[in-house]
């Protein structure tokens, strides 16, 4: 879903397109994977047209994703937003 979110943003010609941080902001992602993202659809155009096969996301498709990954993180089976692995020191 938020790669089919990123693409309409990577595409969008408009005047008033919000700037990446923005839009990452929007969705509840951080920047820098957008910006991963980009560089992923940039570097192979097949994984593009297939996000684009899917057609325009929609707000209620964005809704289900949203409380589909809450309950996932409740459940223990993500990390918290924000949250990182920590590394060890040798």
């Amino acid at each position: 879903m938020i790669r089919r979110y990123v693409l309409v943003w990577l595409t969008c010609r408009d005047a008033s397109r919000p700037s990446g941080r923005n839009w990452a902001k929007q969705l509840g992602i951080s920047h820098c994977w957008l910006q991963k993202l980009v560089r992923e659809f940039r570097r192979d155009p097949s994984k593009l047209r297939r996000i684009e096969a899917y057609g325009y996301p929609t707000l209620e498709q964005l809704s289900r994703a949203q409380e589909h990954t809450r309950r996932m993180r409740v459940r223990g089976e993500l990390r918290a937003y924000g949250e990182r692995k920590s590394r060890s020191k040798s």
